[in-house]
């Protein structure tokens, strides 16, 4: 190359650098500040609305958008496919924001810093608040449009009482039910013998299996309720393992109920495992586990006494 042309290409250069980079005025960082705030604030409307096209129309559609939740990533289409999922299954979701903040980058890229929390309750009847949480989002002007081209929240989640469910169920009165002596055809020869007795407003329960009338192994359980989660809260020491099991349970009506393990209990539509209860009658009722949301298994129970 010339060095003519080599001296105007780098001139192309710095002067092309020094648009992008040239200092922002508080007068045009105002300006658009307020842009993105608009837009952001759009966002949050559509996540309140539990409208899924809204949000991720604006994110940008590009191989080089990432979304960070607690530790994982996604690309843009598992954001469209996530929030078509999860909004399918809220009854509204509430953000309370606490700060935000704005900083502007450039003349096209603001970053955008928010502190709130944020109330979902599920159609199910389960809710989940995130407090405190944050979400950040970094806003680009493509195309005379500010779009989200990266984001992540973060933050502490817990279960909590939906305290807009109706035909509310009482879930200690929910427990009694089980109270009593049980059992269950657990394979060929092999029967699971379960009992059950009152413990406070709780219950401690027990089970041995038995093949051929001699016991394999055994666990003992206790049963609660934790006002805090409004669930039942079921922890088992199996003869067999030094480990706890501790599974999380809500009634979805007066005869059905569904646990998932203690770790899912703020997402339990994501938990690998399951199981759900439906009552027949007061000296029956079906056991169902699912792993991945598949039925692998089916058990019938009925009382001894």
């Amino acid at each position: 190359m010339k060095p003519k042309l080599i001296f105007l290409a780098l001139l192309i250069i710095c002067i092309s650098c020094g648009t992008n980079n040239k200092p922002v005025s508080d007068a045009q960082k105002e300006i658009i500040i307020g842009e993105v705030k608009e837009v952001a604030h759009a966002l949050f409307k559509g996540v309140e609305e539990v409208n899924a096209e809204m949000v991720i129309g604006l994110y940008l559609d590009s191989p080089d958008f990432i979304f960070t939740y607690n530790g994982n990533s996604f690309t843009y289409k598992q954001c469209e496919e996530m929030a078509k999922s999860v909004f399918g299954t809220l009854k509204n979701h509430k953000i309370t924001i606490v700060d935000e903040k704005y900083a502007v980058l450039d003349n096209s890229t603001v970053l955008v810093t928010v502190n709130n929390k944020c109330l979902m309750n599920y159609k199910d009847g389960h809710s989940v608040l995130q407090d405190p949480w944050i979400s950040q989002m970094l806003f680009k002007k493509i195309d005379n449009k500010w779009k989200v081209i990266s984001g992540s929240e973060s933050g502490i989640e817990q279960s909590v009482k939906n305290i807009e469910a109706s035909n509310e169920i009482n879930h200690i009165e929910f427990m009694q039910q089980y109270l009593g002596t049980w059992k269950v055809e657990y394979g060929k020869d092999t029967i699971l013998n379960y009992h059950a007795r009152p413990f406070g407003k709780g219950s401690v329960r027990e089970w041995t299996l038995s093949t051929k009338g001699k016991v394999i192994t055994s666990a003992k359980i206790l049963w609660g309720y934790d006002s805090k989660s409004d669930k039942m809260i079921q922890a088992t020491l199996y003869e067999s393992s030094p480990e706890i099991d501790i599974w999380a349970w809500r009634a979805t009506s007066e005869n059905t109920s569904e646990g998932v393990p203690l770790k899912d209990i703020t997402n339990p539509d994501y938990a690998v495992s399951k199981m759900k209860t439906e009552s027949k009658s007061p000296d029956m009722f079906i056991m169902t586990n699912l792993v991945n949301n598949k039925v692998v298994g089916t058990y019938t129970w009925t009382r001894v006494k």
